[in-house]
């Protein structure tokens, strides 16, 4: 996991073109979810956006 870590950290915080989230993103923390509230999270903020 250690490997990921450093990775997203250099992205993060590379002189050019850092990864950064756009304004707008949805970020939906699926740590402590099954794949099951996952799908129903994610379906509830597109029916939002659709009705």
């Amino acid at each position: 996991m250690s490997e990921i870590q450093e990775r997203d950290y250099r992205d993060r915080n590379r002189a050019v073109a850092p990864l950064r989230p756009a304004e707008d993103a949805l970020v939906l923390d699926s740590t402590e979810l099954s794949i099951e509230e996952v799908m129903v999270e994610a379906l509830k903020f597109i029916e939002s956006k659709v009705s």
